[in-house]
């Protein structure tokens, strides 16, 4: 008996919340505080939603993968295997801008999610997690293609000037310490090689120049060398291949 009271109370407030809520919402229609919308309405924000969901997802994944695409034209994502130095140099020589851009652009599509239904009961961080794993992992797979290569063509071909500074800014960036390029020649002393601006530098390995993929360089091979340049003459403090 006493539980079925307790059930019979609790039946009765609800059902008079219900009606207090159902009064008030009526009272606000009457009063013109609420608009009644149709339904296109709704359906064209789902899908500008949609659209713009859509976008920035692509935006993310372009954007991602161009920051690998310069890392690996510039050698800089090389770098890390040479210790202290190398990873100094790495975060140094990181586009910084471009990675705050991709950051905001995540930002943007986690604030847009929120808006679906799915994702109320959601931790935001589960989300900024998933958006940030796709990023790396689709930017670093669609980087080891051709894409951005045909894109820079592309952009010459057509005449788009700000697509052909922003890959020749970023991608044929000049350091001090970080020089990657194709061997044209064996020396007594090292290499020589050519990098993507055309230059040649002469490359001087000696028994502190760190190896950590082997010493087995031969005519052709594309390498990153990290050591300081004096005019056109590299000291390398280490050397590994750039595959």
């Amino acid at each position: 008996f006493k539980k079925n009271n307790e059930r019979f109370r609790y039946y009765m407030n609800n059902n008079s919340n219900n009606n207090a809520i159902r009064d008030r919402v009526l009272k606000a229609i009457k009063n013109g505080q609420v608009k009644m919308r149709p339904k296109w309405h709704f359906i064209l924000k789902i899908i500008l939603m949609a659209v713009g969901g859509i976008i920035l997802l692509l935006s993310i994944l372009y954007l991602a993968s161009f920051i690998f695409f310069i890392l690996r034209q510039t050698g800089v994502i090389f770098v890390p295997i040479f210790g202290f130095r190398g990873w100094y140099a790495f975060f140094v020589s990181m586009p910084w801008l471009l990675v705050l851009l991709l950051l905001i652009f995540i930002l943007l599509l986690e604030i847009l999610v929120r808006h679906y239904s799915f994702a109320y009961r959601r931790p935001l961080l589960y989300f900024a997690i998933a958006i940030f794993l796709f990023a790396i992992i689709g930017g670093y797979i669609v980087a080891t293609t051709h894409f951005h290569d045909r894109m820079f063509r592309y952009s010459q071909g057509h005449r788009l000037p700000f697509a052909v500074q922003m890959y020749r800014g970023y991608g044929e960036q000049r350091f001090k310490n970080i020089h990657r390029g194709i061997i044209t020649e064996i020396t007594r002393d090292g290499f020589i090689i050519e990098n993507r601006r055309g230059e040649t530098l002469h490359i001087i390995i000696t028994r502190i120049t760190r190896l950590p993929l082997g010493a087995d360089f031969s005519k052709g091979d594309t390498v990153v060398v990290f050591g300081d340049r004096d005019n056109k003459t590299v000291r390398a403090f280490g050397v590994r291949g750039a595959r």
